[in-house]
């Protein structure tokens, strides 16, 4: 059985290293009873909890500051994350400008083809009239879902109810509106004026 064997191998590093990680919680752990046993004096570099320190302050404050910006920004008109190019206009209830300023604004986009803009701003309008007649006064933390439980209790709440999926649709899907959109929103916003 003449051979060469290894002397060394990862397996046998390895487990040395196991055996020397399990004496070690086993001293650190040791009843303090036995007197023979000293732990050793060691502790972490001092550059590395200085690091630590400063990676989680640092981490705190831009989290504190991105909360700051989520709760302010709806207020101050900004966003970060606004796709670049896009016309906007406010969707706050808070924009104080008459039902007659939105239907102007409205005609004004979509004269130029931006049926999205202009659907927007006859929300907007249809919100206002709302606000004027008493039935819903505007609130910025009012979503659509709380508009449509107020029209409820309107005797005809379907003009309403066309422009509030409208703009929930302009909202939160990338679905184009068209003219023929733009059309049926125009229509209920005159069903709005007819009641």
């Amino acid at each position: 059985m003449a051979g060469d064997f290894e002397k060394n191998s990862l397996d046998w590093q390895l487990h040395l290293w196991q055996l020397r990680i399990a004496e070690w919680f086993d001293r650190l752990f040791q009843s303090s009873n036995n007197n023979d046993v000293r732990l050793p004096n060691w502790s972490f570099p001092e550059w590395l909890l200085r690091s630590l320190f400063w990676a989680i302050a640092i981490a705190l404050l831009l989290w504190m500051l991105w909360q700051l910006y989520s709760i302010l920004a709806p207020y101050l008109g900004i966003s970060i994350l606004a796709g670049k190019g896009q016309q906007t206009i406010t969707t706050q209830p808070s924009a104080k400008r008459t039902t007659s300023e939105w239907l102007q604004q409205a005609r004004s986009l979509a004269q130029q083809g931006n049926y999205r803009e202009a659907c927007r701003a006859l929300y907007q309008a249809a919100l206002q009239k709302l606000d004027d007649a008493g039935l819903a006064p505007a609130l910025l933390s009012r979503t659509d879902g709380e508009y449509l439980n107020v029209l409820q209790t309107l005797p005809d709440p379907r003009p309403y109810q066309v422009l509030i999926r409208t703009h929930e649709r302009l909202c939160f899907s990338r679905t184009d509106i068209t003219q023929e959109t733009y059309n049926r929103c125009e229509q209920a916003y005159r069903e709005i004026e007819a009641q």
